[in-house]
């Protein structure tokens, strides 16, 4: 039964030796494999401006609606850096603190995010094309970003970060349709050292090129 199988092991691994000279030897660009084709990026411009909403889930207690308003300089069409993406967000009450209170239990008070302001660097390496029922394009993009901010709580203000991933639908040549996620971290000193504040962002709006 070994010998069997190591014999179909060496089978296969020829037969791969073979395949990989049959195609260095077949006619094509002269490099030894098959042409690929990359196309341009249509859609690209150096400056963006972005409007939004989101939602931000900051504790059993509460919750956020956000608005955001972001401006990002692309250098090229992998690079950028948003320079601002200022947030701000109103707090809607799950209900679960007046729940707590009906049966005479005192909730703690957890201080949550207001406003916050974060600067990026912008990384894009996936352009996307795609066919709607054999009819239209539909073109789009898939960025990463990372970089320093600050947040300001209820009762304090936090340095912090932020890194997450967005994914961007074309509508036309100059506006775009854009879904984000991003994790938000924020400082905080306390007595028994630095805590960390973890913060998810979900959010969805236009992006204008120039």
């Amino acid at each position: 039964m070994t010998q069997r199988f190591m014999t179909g092991c060496l089978m296969l691994i020829a037969l791969g030796i073979l395949e990989t000279q049959v195609r260095a030897e077949a006619p094509g660009d002269g490099r030894g494999y098959d042409s690929v084709i990359v196309q341009n990026r249509d859609n690209f411009g150096h400056h963006e401006f972005g409007l939004g909403i989101g939602f931000l889930p900051m504790d059993a207690f509460t919750k956020g609606f956000t608005v955001d308003a972001s401006y990002t300089l692309r250098f090229d069409e992998v690079l950028g850096w948003e320079i601002a993406h200022l947030q701000h967000s109103f707090p809607l009450d799950s209900g679960l603190r007046d729940e707590l209170l009906a049966f005479d239990l005192e909730p703690q008070t957890f201080e949550v995010v207001e406003t916050s302001v974060f600067s990026n660097f912008v990384w894009t390496p996936v352009y996307w094309k795609g066919a709607v029922m054999n009819d239209s394009l539909i073109r789009g993009e898939i960025q990463f970003v990372v970089g320093p901010g600050v947040g300001w709580f209820t009762r304090s203000t936090r340095g912090g970060f932020d890194a997450g991933m967005g994914f961007r639908v074309y509508l036309s040549s100059l506006t775009s349709l854009r879904l984000d996620v991003r994790y938000q971290g924020f400082f905080e000193d306390t007595p028994s050292g630095i805590d960390l504040h973890n913060e998810i962002w979900i959010g969805l709006g236009l992006a204008f090129t120039l």
